[in-house]
């Protein structure tokens, strides 16, 4: 080969490099995040999970990966992960892992690690922000500049507390007759309640209070108006998706065609402090004077003592309520079925009970005798 031709092919190699892109080294570590679940929407109380994904993009193989999370601690809690980090900051909401390849050894070029994260919501949000970094990983061809993160986000809501109300059998009940009210409260949410209030409402100039279990803390029979402060007193802390029912004893005074009795639910909170949404209901009542029949025969739940005005224990412990709940149901009257109106004699008065009419039996057997003697005579 000449000088000449050699030098042209050297030339030539220079002018293909010098042309042809170097390739860049890769030098990412990628991190992607995740909520857990398909529903962005999370409930107060609710368990969620996050998981961070870290791959390993670089030309080269990982032997330090840190990792911080951080989270908003006015709306989640920390409580588990998978592997657990190394240290936990709650007041700043922030959790570190000094070295994942401890866990998971070094990483390879394209190898993926998972870590998985769990929270509670202890308090609603319109946004729940919750972010993860790597940052300072080392490798083995020395530090990868800068660091990757990620986010994800959802909303957290709140609990509420909605309320049914009924009357039991749902009679329409005639004047002095007792109306027996249920009123269900149930916890919609995943946080359990700590503070139940009930407000119930009646007209006073055709309902009579007698007596409820449990008994109010106040009763204002003027304007008509029952008050419960705090039901978990008596029934304990309400769980997740519980319920709670009251029952609420009234005497009917006198006729209408429609009044209401209603019950509100207001100023609940949870184990987080939270203020739940409030529920109400009400119950539409005729009432009916005593000649006019009822459509179902009501059943009476108050005893003769409970019909009467509430005195002072009303404002009684939940221990001294349970036993007037029990006296109450105790008695023969407290199961007693009223005695329908169509069932009496008009008069009022029992009709007598007489035996057969024998004096009309005699006189018709003896009409044929009769005959037959009085024609035999005037034949003769």
């Amino acid at each position: 080969m000449s000088f000449g031709l050699a030098l042209a092919l050297v030339a030539l190699a220079a002018l293909f490099a010098a042309l042809t892109p170097a390739r860049a080294q890769q030098t990412e570590i990628f991190v992607d995040k995740q909520l857990g679940r398909d529903n962005p929407v999370v409930y107060v109380g609710e368990y969620l999970t996050f998981t961070i994904q870290i791959e390993n993009r670089t030309n080269f193989t990982v032997t330090t990966l840190p990792l911080s999370d951080t989270f908003n601690t006015g709306v989640l809690a920390f409580v588990d992960a998978t592997p657990m980090p190394d240290s936990v900051d709650a007041g700043n909401g922030r959790l570190d892992w000094n070295d994942l390849t401890t866990t998971f050894g070094d990483l390879p070029p394209g190898a993926t690690v998972w870590v998985v994260v769990g929270f509670i919501a202890e308090h609603p949000a319109p946004a729940v922000v919750n972010r993860a970094e790597v940052h300072d990983a080392v490798s083995s061809g020395g530090q990868i500049g800068g660091g990757a993160s990620d986010s994800n986000e959802g909303s957290s809501i709140g609990g509420s507390t909605p309320v049914d109300k009924e009357m039991v059998n749902n009679v329409t009940p005639e004047v002095g007759q007792p109306l027996t009210f249920t009123i269900r409260i149930t916890n919609s949410g995943y946080a359990t309640l700590t503070v139940v209030p009930l407000f119930e409402d009646y007209d006073p100039e055709f309902l009579q209070f007698s007596f409820a279990v449990p008994q109010p803390d106040s009763v204002d029979e003027v304007a008509g108006q029952l008050n419960w402060s705090d039901l978990t007193t008596w029934f304990g802390d309400v769980g997740p998706f519980s319920s709670i029912q009251i029952t609420a004893v009234f005497t009917a005074l006198a006729p209408i065609a429609l009044t209401t009795n209603s019950a509100s639910v207001s100023g609940s909170s949870d184990w987080y402090g939270n203020d739940l949404d409030g529920g109400a209901d009400q119950v539409p009542i005729t009432i009916v004077g005593p000649g006019q029949q009822a459509t179902t025969t009501p059943t009476a739940t108050a005893t003769t003592a409970a019909t009467q005005t509430p005195v002072a224990e009303a404002t009684s412990t939940p221990a001294s309520a349970t036993s007037t709940a029990v006296a109450a149901t105790a008695t023969p009257e407290a199961t007693a079925t009223l005695v329908r109106a169509e069932t009496l004699p008009a008069t009022g008065i029992p009709p007598t009970r007489g035996g057969p009419p024998w004096a009309l039996l005699a006189l018709a057997a003896a009409l044929p005798v009769a005959g037959w003697w009085l024609l035999r005579r005037k034949r003769s």
